[in-house]
């Protein structure tokens, strides 16, 4: 891995098993969701629920990790590390169910 101020470059091996992940995560979302025709909406958060399951929370957690790797984890200033404050703008999950109460 390589790094400066504006480019990272990774081993070929790390960006395969990154775009592994993504493939595997994409295709298959793309095939529960089209084999949710013949499914009840049950059936459909079933295979949601069994394909996002453990494993696929760890593949994921090791592509964030390579990915992740090369920025610095210093704390800022502002209190945070690089990647912090170039994700801050996400929108993440939230359970809106709860807020309503």
């Amino acid at each position: 891995m390589r790094v400066t101020k504006n480019q990272v470059t990774y081993q070929r091996k790390k960006v395969i098993a990154v775009l592994r992940t993504l493939n595997e995560l994409v295709v298959s979302l793309d095939q529960i969701g089209s084999a949710s025709y013949d499914m009840t909406k049950a059936e459909h958060q079933a295979a949601l629920s069994d394909f996002m399951g453990p494993k696929m929370f760890r593949k994921l957690a090791s592509a964030r990790a390579i990915l992740s790797a090369p920025f610095s984890a210093k704390l800022g200033v502002d209190e945070m590390d690089e990647l912090e404050r170039e994700m801050q703008e996400i929108q993440y999950w939230n359970d809106r169910k709860k807020k309503r109460r």
